[in-house]
């Protein structure tokens, strides 16, 4: 046999709830700051992209300065490379552990040639 336990009269639907009510003034002061802080730094990721309408899949990077989204194509050929697998998986190992955006463009730097 089963038991239902109902708890009736504690809360309701229509009490008022507001995060002001719940946070202190100085705790959201602190969640908007890292939220602004957020969007001004850089942000960057390994990624697959097929040129045109190819059935090739390359690897780039991609990173945002302020609005603008930019590609770097990584040299070592398609994915189906050990080469060009190896510096995806470095570089990506890079951005796991927190590098910064110059740290990762100077390793595709030295891994294109450049």
């Amino acid at each position: 046999m089963s038991e239902q336990l109902i708890i009736s009269g504690l809360c309701s639907d229509s009490d008022p709830v507001s995060l002001q009510n719940t946070r202190s003034d100085a705790k959201k002061q602190a969640i908007e700051r890292y939220l602004r802080q957020g969007k001004k730094e850089p942000s960057v990721s390994v990624n697959k992209y097929s040129p045109g309408k190819r059935a090739t899949e390359y690897y780039r990077v991609s990173y945002q300065l302020g609005n603008r989204k930019k590609h770097i194509h990584l040299r070592g050929g398609s994915t189906i490379a050990e080469l060009a697998n190896y510096r995806a998986n470095v570089l990506q190992a890079m951005i796991d552990r927190g590098a910064e955006l110059s740290e990762v463009l100077a390793a595709v730097r030295t891994f294109n040639g450049s």
